[in-house]
């Protein structure tokens, strides 16, 4: 059996990720973009989407891979692989989920090759309601819906060279994200 993070630590990943804004690569840059400036109305927005983080080992040298998935603000892959100088990473915006019933179908080129990002991610466990409320950026988010825990059992392929993913901290979100101006 696995063991899954608390509650409080995904709550803090999805307030990281998704209530700010920050996320890796260039949807940051977006991301950051979009928060940066203040309105005068409150926004609102509906978003749905997986989080699948990953690690392993390719040739002794350590693996990061990210999928994100987002209804509003897109999706983006992120592979980093190696440590102290000897090391690659690349991330790719695709307009298409990557996710789809449960199969994950993922590629970034890094260092020239297209590393891929296959397995599968089905949802476990009950649905864990979220409530979070905080300032960022000059205005107060408020963050309400739930998460819902993944199985996810994923490859990466590089190189000619297959290896085994671990993505313990896996969940997909369903959120409103309301944004209101702090004066």
């Amino acid at each position: 059996m696995r063991t899954v993070p608390g509650h409080a630590a995904t709550t803090l990943l999805t307030t990281t990720l998704l209530g700010a804004g920050l996320l890796t690569g260039s949807l940051a840059a977006g991301a950051a973009a979009v928060t940066a400036e203040p309105t005068q109305t409150t926004t609102t927005t509906h978003e749905r989407g997986h989080v699948l983080e990953c690690t392993g080992t390719w040739r002794t040298r350590p693996v990061f891979a990210s999928v994100y998935e987002n209804s509003e603000f897109g999706h983006e892959v992120f592979v980093h692989v190696g440590d102290d100088g000897d090391e690659v990473g690349a991330t790719r915006r695709p307009t298409t989920p990557m996710i789809e019933d449960g199969e994950v179908a993922a590629w970034v080129r890094l260092d020239g090759r297209r590393a891929r990002l296959t397995g599968t991610a089905e949802r476990f466990g009950k649905r864990i309601a979220v409530h979070e409320e905080f300032d960022d950026a000059g205005q107060h988010v408020v963050v309400d819906g739930f998460h819902k825990r993944l199985d996810a059992t994923l490859t990466m392929t590089w190189r000619k060279k297959t290896v085994p993913l671990s993505c313990d901290t896996a969940f997909r979100y369903d959120l409103t994200v309301e944004k209101t101006p702090v004066e």
